[in-house]
């Protein structure tokens, strides 16, 4: 896995993207495998969304022979190694350039702009792919946080239904 050489730094955070022995320590929810690979967990990560898509990232990655990072990164405190959220892609760019951004934080570590620093610095990674020309996202109509989140960095509503809002933010080339 290249996981390693494509980690992302911010002021006070590291995104790593997931590599196969995370995805396994996590679908077990072994904190203990998750700690020997060098991170800190309070047991809130993964959360039960983030459960539920392993498979898929799992699938993703052998797939690809390893991360070519339009997947799932790890949200990392620098100061303390902990896993305090994820945040990625649901797949590589569509044939239209289109990407799906998603992020989450533990609800112990919410409110502290945490997604959108973590967010901030995964757009701009995403933008410098050629082939990134439209990065979208949903949330609920319910989801302050991450309305709040996405209208901050620059998505802008786009549609909704019943469930959800979509958002765009086009990726700038230039």
């Amino acid at each position: 896995m290249k996981s390693q050489s494509m980690k992302l730094q911010t002021n006070r955070l590291l995104l790593i993207p997931l590599n196969l022995d995370l995805i396994d320590a996590a679908a077990r929810q072994d904190t203990g495998a998750v700690e020997a690979m060098g991170y800190k967990s309070n047991g809130e990560w993964p959360g039960p969304d983030f459960l539920e898509a392993l498979p898929y990232f799992r699938e993703q990655l052998i797939r690809n022979n390893g991360t070519r990072g339009f997947d799932s990164w790890i949200i990392v405190e620098q100061d303390t190694q902990e896993i305090v959220g994820g945040i990625g892609f649901t797949g590589d760019p569509d044939p239209d350039g289109r990407i799906e951004l998603g992020f989450a934080t533990n609800d112990s570590r919410r409110r502290k702009g945490y997604c959108y620093e973590a967010a901030q610095a995964l757009l701009e990674w995403a933008q410098k792919h050629e082939e990134v020309r439209l990065i979208t996202a949903r949330c609920g109509h319910d989801n302050t946080g991450s309305k709040r989140v996405l209208s901050k960095l620059g998505f802008q509503a786009d549609s909704q239904d019943e469930e959800l809002i979509y958002w765009i933010y086009p990726a700038s080339k230039g």
